[in-house]
């Protein structure tokens, strides 16, 4: 059976066409930072979508007024052009139904995002902007 019959949205589309024209993996020029537990998915789950997505984990968390977190040269690929997610590399990644929740961060290279954000990114196969009020 034809697999686009019973697909929902156009990530999936998207997807086979990257993989097709050898483009970057969907997280490539990522890091994460996973803050905390994680219920569903777990932190197991997260971690394995991360890295088959092309991104990579930080042990540590990242500080946004570093002067090494700031200098870095990599550039989120899926990101929208011109937006000021393609300035955003790093990415504290936390259970909005959990009780770990990052102060607000979004200054230059470093955003908080729910991990529901990563579940809409895969799902659409594209980086989403992640509102400020996500990220409380």
């Amino acid at each position: 059976m034809p697999e686009a019959e019973h697909e929902a949205g156009e990530g999936p589309q998207r997807s086979r066409v990257n993989r097709c024209s050898l483009l970057p993996p969907l997280f490539d020029g990522c890091f994460f930072f996973l803050l905390g537990s994680f219920k569903a998915p777990s932190k197991g789950e997260l971690t394995k979508l991360l890295q088959e997505g092309g991104g990579q984990l930080l042990s540590r968390q990242p500080k946004p007024d570093s002067d090494v977190t700031q200098t870095l040269s990599a550039a989120a690929y899926h990101a929208l052009p011109g937006s000021d997610q393609a300035l955003c590399t790093q990415y504290i990644i936390f259970d909005p139904q959990g009780p770990h929740k990052p102060a607000v961060v979004r200054r230059g290279k470093v955003w908080s995002a729910p991990s529901t954000w990563l579940i809409d990114c895969v799902t659409a196969f594209r980086l989403l902007p992640v509102s400020i009020k996500a990220s409380v």
